[in-house]
């Protein structure tokens, strides 16, 4: 039995839904879950989009234990500063609090369970108290990456940040508190088993000194439902703008200034148009420098993204580091081929010329010409590229997840 622990959301409710299905889900562990089926109803006839992110249909509250009270001073940080140094400050005390409250019931859960049996199963930045606890007590441990690791990503987006200084106010991942640093590096080594979600993040682990044989590669997912596909065989591709979107935090870590750059060389027009949809991270005061290159759409929410998707014809993510990159298979899952880099999932999922293109990281020339490429295609050959990234990223599907997770609990704990 597996005992789940996330300081946080992001995609920890699936895994706790998936090993429930699975039947090995003991305890989720969580900052935040509205565990009450009474109020879920209530948040669904609401059409609520805040509270109802806040628990996940098909997981019974029963088996979460949600401890509100070390996510909720973050949460009225942000509702009044909204993105702030002083709200990042809380998501780490958070993830501290959180890890030692866990820490402590590990030794309760070893007197009630046949521990050695168990497995504690944590996630990145709040589970270092916890994995060295469940070690002690004889458990199996795992440490779930949500991106790649510290190291990784301070040298790369350190880089960057000397590259274009001036873009540095906009990225995030590389400066943290001594002891939260800390805490990202040891995580990693104190667990049995690491799961990474690309090979772009198990190839930081390797290079960050962790052993191949405790890496499992665990891809996340998507809901295919959610994301409306359609084919307009009238469309006239070919006699229209290609209308690109990256979609997603305004940054350098995402590369958004060589994609700017390689606008600059395409000289978009009545051809080639880019429209941006995202919060702008740091000032802002660079993009003033590009004024008429692109198109920019304030951030909408996720349900409000997915509809948009067909308002566009291909995603655009040139980013510099990323973990996984959902936003890549959800796009291709609404039929837009993707251009992006190898420091993503890209690789695991589009087939160049056929779904999508993979550009190296920085190469503005590689994008252009990239986006060139597509903007070529005849009208039946884009319809084909839409129908190949539909296909390609169903295998991305939160059931195909379940499977693998599946696949990787036998193979690591059975």
């Amino acid at each position: 039995m597996i005992i789940l622990s996330h300081s946080g959301k992001q995609h920890s409710y699936h895994v706790a839904k998936a090993l429930y299905k699975l039947g090995a889900l003991e305890r989720f562990y969580t900052s935040s879950y509205i565990t009450s089926g009474g109020i879920q109803n209530l948040l669904e006839k609401s059409g609520d989009n805040y509270w109802s992110r806040r628990y996940i249909p098909g997981l019974p509250g029963t088996l979460v234990n949600a401890n509100w009270r070390f996510e909720i001073p973050e949460m009225l940080l942000r509702k009044i500063q909204g993105k702030s140094p002083a709200v990042q400050k809380a998501v780490y005390r958070r993830d501290i609090k959180f890890d030692q409250y866990v820490a402590s019931r590990i030794g309760r859960h070893k007197m009630r369970f046949n521990i050695e049996k168990s497995v504690f199963w944590g996630f990145q930045g709040s589970c270092h108290d916890s994995l060295i606890a469940a070690n002690n007590a004889g458990m199996k441990t795992v440490c779930e990456l949500a991106t790649a690791h510290v190291v990784a990503a301070k040298r790369i987006l350190g880089e960057e940040a000397k590259l274009h200084p001036e873009w540095a106010d906009s990225i995030d991942n590389l400066v943290f508190p001594t002891d939260y640093e800390r805490r990202l590096v040891e995580e990693p080594h104190l667990a049995q088993t690491v799961i990474a979600a690309s090979s772009f993040s198990r190839d930081s682990l390797l290079k960050s000194g962790i052993a191949a044989d405790k890496i499992s590669l665990l891809p996340l997912g998507f809901d295919p439902s959610a994301i409306c596909y359609t084919e307009n065989l009238n469309d006239k591709f070919s006699l229209r703008p290609l209308k690109l979107l990256y979609a997603g935090t305004v940054t350098q870590r995402k590369g958004i200034k060589y994609l700017l750059e390689a606008m600059r060389i395409l000289k978009p027009g009545k051809d080639i148009e880019l429209h941006i949809i995202g919060g702008i991270q740091g000032s802002g005061e660079q993009l003033k420098e590009y004024n008429g290159l692109f198109t920019y759409h304030s951030p909408v929410s996720q349900s409000e993204l997915f509809s948009k998707f067909r308002e566009y014809d291909a995603l655009v993510l040139p980013t510099i580091f990323e973990g996984f990159g959902l936003v890549i298979v959800e796009a291709m899952a609404a039929g837009l081929p993707v251009i992006t880099t190898p420091n993503s999932m890209g690789p695991e999922v589009i087939s160049p010329d056929n779904n999508g293109y993979i550009v190296p990281i920085r190469d503005i020339n590689a994008l252009a010409n990239a986006i060139q490429l597509l903007r070529e295609k005849s009208d039946e050959e884009f319809l084909e590229m839409r129908r190949s990234a539909r296909s390609a990223a169903l295998n991305f599907s939160w059931d195909q997840y379940s499977i693998n997770l599946k696949n990787l609990i036998a193979a690591k704990f059975d």
